[in-house]
C-alpha cells in the first residue's frame, strides 16, 4: 500500500506525535485514514478534518456566494460576476466589468485545483470560449467572471480558527517562441516535479498536458503542438512552477482575514486564497485600498504546499492538522460552525 504524498505527510506527522495513521478499510483507499492516538480517534479524509458539515464545505465551494457573505461581514473579497446557464456572459454586468478593468478572470463558480480558470481575458470572444469551458466544469453549469487582479498568488493555512502559514505560489507562464508541449516537456524535467501515479514527497507535480492544458489553450485559441505567438503568453493555472514560504513576511491583520474568512464558512482546516501584489500583503488590509483581495476559501487545502515548500522554511501544518482532529493536548477545539 502506498499513500499519497498528503497521507504520507498525515502518517509521518501522526507518527512525531506518537499517533497512529492507519487504513480505514480491509482494502486500501486514499479517501480515509484512521488516527488514533490511546482511547482517542478520528477518521480524515485528506485534509477534511471529522468536523467539517457538508453545509459548510457546500456554502465555501460556492465562490459567489461565500464572498458575498463575506464582504456582508466587512472582508476585503473581490468583486464578481455570477452567470448561470441562462445568464448572457456578453451581458451588461459583464461588460461594465470588462470597460471597468479591462482584464477579466473566468472561473468554475465550484470548481478548484485551478481547473477550467481562464486568466488575463481581454475581449467577449475570448470570454465567451472561457465561459463553454468553465461551464462544462462547473458543478450546477455557474461561471464566475472578476477582474483580474495583478500580482501574485498567496496561499494562508488555517486550521482551527488558527492561521498558521503562508505561501507564495508561482505559476507557471508559457512564452512565446516554442510549443507548450516542449515548454512543459521541458518543465517536467525538474526533480521536484512527482507523479500521482508514483506517490512521494516532491514538492510539486508533473504538468499533465493532455488532460486540461490542451482545453486551456483552446480558450485562447492556441494549440498545444504550436508555437506560441509573438507577444503571448499563458499561465497554466493548475500547476505550480514555485512555492515560496512568506508566512513571517505577511501582515497579521492578512492572517486575521484568512482566519475570519475560515471561522465565519464554518471551515475548520481550510487554505485561502489571496491576490495582490506582495508587497500589499506586508502591510494592513486597509493600506493596499483595494489592490490586494481575497478570492476564496478552499475545503481540503493542499497543505502540503506550506510543509514542502520549494523555498523557504517548512512549516508543521501537519502536525497541527493531526493534533486538531485528534483534540490532542493544546489544540484548538473545534471551529466548524457556519457563522455568517
Amino acid at each position: 500500500m502506498v499513500w499519497s504524498r498528503t497521507n504520507q505527510l498525515i502518517a509521518a506527522a501522526a507518527a512525531e506525535l506518537g499517533a497512529r495513521a492507519e487504513p480505514l478499510g480491509r482494502e486500501h483507499t486514499d479517501y480515509f485514514m484512521r488516527l488514533s492516538h490511546g482511547e482517542r480517534s478520528a477518521i480524515v479524509s485528506k485534509t477534511r478534518s471529522p468536523f467539517l458539515t457538508q453545509v459548510a464545505q457546500g456554502l465555501a465551494n460556492n465562490k459567489h456566494l461565500s464572498r458575498e457573505l463575506l464582504r456582508a461581514h466587512g472582508l476585503p473579497c473581490a468583486e464578481g460576476v455570477l452567470v448561470d446557464e441562462a445568464g448572457d456572459i456578453a451581458g451588461p454586468a459583464v461588460r461594465a466589468l470588462l470597460a471597468r478593468h479591462g482584464r477579466l478572470v473566468v472561473k468554475p463558480n465550484w470548481g478548484n485545483r485551478g481547473v477550467g480558470v481562464a486568466t488575463d481575458v481581454r475581449d467577449l470572444a475570448t470570454l465567451a470560449r472561457a465561459r463553454d469551458r468553465a461551464r462544462a466544469i462547473d458543478l450546477d453549469e455557474e461561471v464566475l467572471v472578476e477582474p483580474f487582479i495583478a500580482g501574485t498568488n498567496l496561499r494562508v493555512a488555517v486550521i482551527g480558527g488558527q492561521a498558521l502559514a503562508a505561501v507564495e505560489v508561482v505559476r507557471p507562464k508559457l512564452q512565446a517562441g516554442r510549443s507548450a508541449a516542449a515548454q512543459v516537456a521541458a518543465l517536467n524535467r525538474d526533480p521536484q516535479r512527482g507523479t500521482w501515479s508514483a506517490p512521494s514527497l516532491c514538492p510539486i507535480d508533473q504538468i499533465e498536458a493532455d488532460e486540461d492544458l490542451a482545453g486551456h489553450l483552446e480558450v485562447y485559441e492556441l494549440d498545444l503542438e504550436a508555437a506560441i505567438p509573438d507577444g503571448r503568453e499563458v499561465e497554466i493555472t493548475g500547476d505550480e512552477l514555485a512555492v515560496i514560504d512568506r508566512t513571517d513576511a505577511v501582515h497579521p491583520e492578512w492572517l486575521a482575514v484568512a482566519a475570519s474568512a475560515c471561522d465565519l464558512l464554518g471551515v475548520d482546516v481550510g487554505g485561502v486564497d489571496l491576490r495582490g501584489p506582495l508587497a500589499a500583503f506586508a502591510g494592513p488590509p486597509a493600506a493596499a485600498q483595494g489592490s490586494a483581495l481575497l478570492l476564496e476559501v478552499n475545503v481540503v487545502p493542499a497543505l502540503h504546499l506550506h510543509a514542502l515548500p520549494t523555498e523557504g522554511r517548512a512549516r508543521p501544518v501537519f502536525a497541527a492538522f493531526v493534533a486538531y482532529c485528534l483534540q490532542l493536548p493544546g489544540a484548538p477545539p473545534p471551529r466548524a460552525r457556519v457563522r455568517v
